[in-house]
Parts: structure tokens; sequence; C-alpha cells
């Protein structure tokens, strides 16, 4: 009998393994505008053309996902240099939170890493990627921490979710004013993608980046919200109501429309609500004005952007429908993985972030080139 359950037991592992290796383990797409640049790129960063392995034990994406919110919460928070308060033009609060500012050179050309966080996160949200790239590369990193995320005041009622470019403009004018030499690449993840995207797009040769990788972009969000796996659209939509609204009630108590917003069950109808608490006058001109999809081809910033088929919350269906323009942007390079869920990307046995060291290959690579 014990033999019989050995063996048993063995063909189970035998074919988990052949499954794993056969339809787990692969090589990320890449789709590209045929260019001088993008061939260097590819040609000199490994991680875009060897094998990414997916976390044997944890390649399912929501398995991925789980593990990224395990450890978000138990892990230490990300001890910043300063965290800076912005007041912006409209009286609104921003944030900017520095790593490796402590003794900084300002002569020489260290790259300022300027991330963009999550639709409820702040600078902790992305503490992971931020320790990566202070560790691996000693480069100067900022969080641009959007109003009402984090532990900023809210001076002013109004929010978006997906950020403000003109919010974004006066926090870059602000680095450049105390970082005038330095070379700056932005990061944007999930819809801090979205808000590195639309800067990129109405600034487009103005553009104060050098380069810029955005990871699992949901692209068209007035589509893109309402394909969230409903599993995760009601627990991100509750989250947008106790994050934002029941935490800032005081001030969005008197607000027309809260209201209505406190009665959604979903992402996707909150998006489509949030402008009666973003300042516009309607869900068309919100749209309008932030969604990342109306200018994406006009930027012209050498981009990165990276999506995992098995995304629940960004689903494929955005991906494929933006194949067209993501192919004939210059310099602009898609990366596209079976595997990785939604910012996840495990990698190896001890589930490291894939994504995190090719954010740092691709900087490192464009350096050289520039």
């Amino acid at each position: 009998m014990q033999t019989i359950i050995l063996l048993f037991f063995s063909i189970l592992v035998f074919g988990f393994l052949v499954y794993y290796v056969f339809h787990v383990i692969e090589i990320p797409i890449l789709r590209f505008h045929d260019s001088e640049f993008s061939a260097k790129i590819i040609s000199e960063t490994r991680k875009l053309t060897n094998r990414y392995f997916p976390t044997i034990w944890c390649f399912n994406q929501h398995l991925m996902l789980f593990l990224l919110m395990f450890r978000e919460n138990r892990a230490k928070r990300f001890p910043y240099d300063q965290i800076e308060h912005l007041e912006m033009k409209d009286g609104g609060t921003t944030g900017l939170a520095w790593s490796g500012i402590q003794s900084v050179n300002h002569k020489d050309k260290t790259p300022i890493i300027v991330v963009f966080h999550t639709i409820s996160g702040d600078e902790q949200d992305v503490k992971g990627t931020v320790s990566h790239i202070r560790k691996t590369y000693n480069w100067i990193v900022v969080v641009c921490i959007r109003r009402g995320h984090g532990n900023l005041p809210l001076t002013k009622p109004i929010i978006n979710t997906m950020g403000s470019t003109s919010d974004l403009k006066e926090q870059l004018d602000h680095i450049r004013k105390k970082f005038p030499n330095k070379p700056l690449f932005g990061v944007g993840i999930s819809a801090g993608s979205g808000l590195l995207a639309r800067y990129l797009g109405e600034s487009g040769k103005k553009s104060l980046f050098r380069a810029a990788v955005a990871v699992s972009p949901a692209y068209d969000i007035e589509k893109a919200f309402h394909r969230v796996h409903p599993v995760y659209s009601k627990i991100m939509g509750q989250r947008m109501i106790n994050y934002f609204l029941k935490r800032h009630y005081d001030s969005f108590s008197k607000v027309k429309g809260t209201e209505e917003l406190l009665r959604v069950k979903t992402l996707g109808e909150f998006q489509d609500k949030l402008h009666s608490v973003s300042g516009f006058k309607d869900k068309e001109t919100y749209y309008k004005n932030s969604n990342p999809i109306l200018v994406a081809d006009q930027i012209q910033t050498p981009l990165l952007v990276l999506n995992a088929a098995d995304d629940p919350i960004c689903v494929n269906q955005n991906v494929l429908e933006n194949l067209h323009w993501l192919e004939s942007l210059k310099n602009t390079i898609h990366v596209h993985t079976k595997r990785g869920s939604h910012i996840a990307f495990f990698e190896g046995f001890t589930a490291k972030s894939w994504s995190d060291q090719l954010i740092g290959e691709y900087f490192q690579t464009v350096l050289k080139l520039i």
C-alpha cells in the first residue's frame, strides 16, 4: 500500500514539474517599434530575453496577489529620509517621500527614480520597488504621493484615484529645482502607471523624464475598471469608500455626490461617479481629463510597459485592444508575460520581484545610451 501511495505521489510531482517546465517557465513576448534604440535596449537588458521562472509554489494569479498583500501588511515600514508636504496652487496638499538624499553629490549624474504608487496606496505600498533600487543601484528615489493618500492632510475636498497631472507637474517642478542636474526616470505601479502615461502623453517632447516604466497599466480606464474580476471589484470598491470617503468624511460630507458614492458596490461604479469629488462637472469631463488612453499615442519618452496575461485586475483584454498603438509607438517596448498576476511578478523559490529587477536593468541600460 505504501509503495502504491509513493508511486502515485511521485507521478503527481512529476506531472506538476512537467507542467511547470512546459507551461509556466517562459521567455516574455516583446512587442516594439523596430529602431536602433529598442534593439540596443533589448540586447543589453538580460531580463527581456532570459526565461522568467515564476515562483514554483505560487504561480497562480490569485496566490500571487494574496502573497503580495500578505507581505505588504507584514513587512516593516520603509524608512524614508524625508517626507515633504507640498501646497498646490489650488490649496490642495501632495507629498514627496525621499530616499537617498542624506549625502547627495549635486554635481554628479546619479539618476532620480520618481515612483507613482497604486490606486489607494502611498509611499509604503511601493517600498519593495524603492528598497530594491536603493540597495542594488544606490540611486535617489522619490515617491509622488497624491492628494488624499497616505497621511497627507486633505486641505481641499478634491481627490482623484488616478491622480492629477497638474499636481504632478508641480511636484516635478519642485524635484527639478531641488536637483536641476540629475536625470529623471519614472516608474508607475498599477494606477500610478495611468498617471505616468497621462503625463507623458500630455507633455510629449517636453516630458522631464529620460525614460519610464509602466507596470500593470489598465490603458482605457473607462472600460478597464468595469472588467476587474468581480470579487476584486467589490473588494476594491469598498476599499475606495473606506480609504477616501469615510477617512475624509468631514471634508466630503457637504460635497454633492458624496452620499451616492458611498452606496456604490464595485470599483467601476466608483470611478464612474468619482467626478463629484474630483472637481469635474460630469463623468465625461472626468474621463476626458484623466483617462491615459486618450493621449497615449502622443508619448515621446522611451517607455517600457509590462503586463501579465493572467492579471485579474487589469485584465488581458485591455492589453489586446491596445497592441495596435503599442507596437507602433517609437522607443516603446511592451513586455507580455503569461504569469505575474497584478504587479506581483514573483520569481524563484523565495518569490523575489522579477519586475523590480527588470525596472533596474532597463534604466541601467538607458543610462548607458543617453
